[in-house]
């Protein structure tokens, strides 16, 4: 950004012609009851390489009015109360108005990137965002780790918010625990177990939803709509078996170099999370994601554990071992690969590559979705 005033010039041209910070220097006038969330946006015209004159310019008219009157209903912040939660006495913690800024820049002392700013009072906003979807928002220029740890924080504190207040909450407690029993009669934890479950409806019974949440559960739907349909990615197993590998390879070095080994050093070996699982008989085994890659057939030997997670799947063999047909001799046949001896199911169940987008084999949607940690 320093070093380059070409790529500078290209930077702010294309975040000032996103984010807009301003409206239209027009005049229009708006009625008090209006509201753009209940509106259709104009239609725009149909695109084409012969567009007469008249018309983009008639276009253009309409959509800086449509700017100007949704941007003042919806992006234009006014103070209330909630300007002066959590402390923010005198102030407002959206930090309005703000600061003027004629043209974007950048600062060399604090590497900072400063956006234009020419209407205190305006949430920043996408023209086209705020017209064609009529709603208000607010975009951020995201250029570090460390905004963007802040944002993901942020977006996940609001989601997660309890509806309840705290006196509410208080309430539903001492409504349950007037609903206990007699437990003269019954043990301390069973006494807890009862204590706990109360309390658990109590939180049930009060909980509210949304009205498009309820028509989903309605039509027999979950609570998310999703672009791609997603396959669990256990990296947090992976790299705590890595650690535990890594560890103990580390302390052989250790002892066949000193000849001695620290006892104490072992507290400091993450343990491996395992899921423990029984077979039909109804023995313990253990088996998990981890394993079905680790032991894998030298077949899969080059492919990383993402792609793993994303193209095949562990199923159990069928009764019949004879193979009929082969990804070689019929087209749809999905390739099998066998498990390693080391898997506690190596002798009853098998790896089938469900996606090779190489091949062009199966090729299912199915997005690796991190569970555990970061990918690794």
């Amino acid at each position: 950004m320093t070093n380059n005033p070409e790529y500078q010039t290209q930077f702010f041209e294309f975040f000032d012609d996103i984010i807009h910070h301003h409206l239209p220097d027009i005049e229009c006038e708006i009625a008090r009851d209006w509201d753009p969330r209940i509106e259709r946006p104009p239609p725009p015209p149909l695109v084409s390489t012969n567009i007469p004159i008249d018309i983009l310019n008639s276009w253009n008219s309409v959509f800086l009015t449509e700017i100007k009157k949704c941007g003042e209903k919806l992006q234009r912040h006014q103070h209330g109360k909630v300007c002066h939660k959590y402390g923010n006495t005198g102030k407002c913690r959206f930090l309005f108005p703000h600061e003027i800024v004629e043209a974007s820049y950048f600062d060399p002392d604090s590497n900072s990137v400063i956006l234009m700013c020419r209407d205190s009072t305006i949430n920043y906003f996408n023209p086209y965002i705020l017209v064609f979807c009529r709603h208000n928002h607010d975009i951020k220029c995201i250029l570090s780790g460390k905004a963007a740890k802040s944002a993901m924080f942020y977006i996940t504190d609001y989601i997660t918010k309890m509806d309840l207040k705290t006196y509410e909450i208080l309430s539903l407690l001492s409504h349950a625990v007037s609903k206990m029993p007699n437990s003269s009669n019954t043990s301390i934890v069973d006494s807890a177990k009862t204590l706990l479950h109360k309390c658990l409806a109590q939180f049930t019974r009060q909980q509210q939803i949304h009205a498009q949440q309820a028509a989903r559960y309605l039509r027999g739907f979950g609570d998310a709509i999703y672009s791609h349909k997603t396959v669990p990615m256990l990296s947090a197993l992976l790299i705590s078996n890595v650690k535990t590998f890594s560890s103990h390879n580390n302390h052989l070095s250790d002892i066949h170099n000193d000849g001695d080994y620290d006892n104490e050093d072992e507290s400091n070996i993450e343990q491996t999370a395992l899921l423990i699982t029984t077979n039909k008989a109804g023995k313990i085994q253990e088996t998990n994601q981890f394993h079905d890659y680790f032991f894998r057939s030298d077949s899969l030997a080059a492919m990383n554990f993402y792609d793993f997670c994303h193209c095949v799947r562990r199923e159990s063999k069928t009764k019949d071992d004879h193979i009929i047909n082969t990804p070689e001799t019929r087209l749809g046949v999905l390739t099998h690969h066998s498990l390693k001896p080391g898997h506690p199911l190596s002798e009853t169940h098998q790896l089938i590559e469900h996606t090779n987008e190489t091949c062009g084999e199966g090729i299912v949607e199915l997005i690796p979705r991190v569970v555990g940690m970061s990918i690794p």
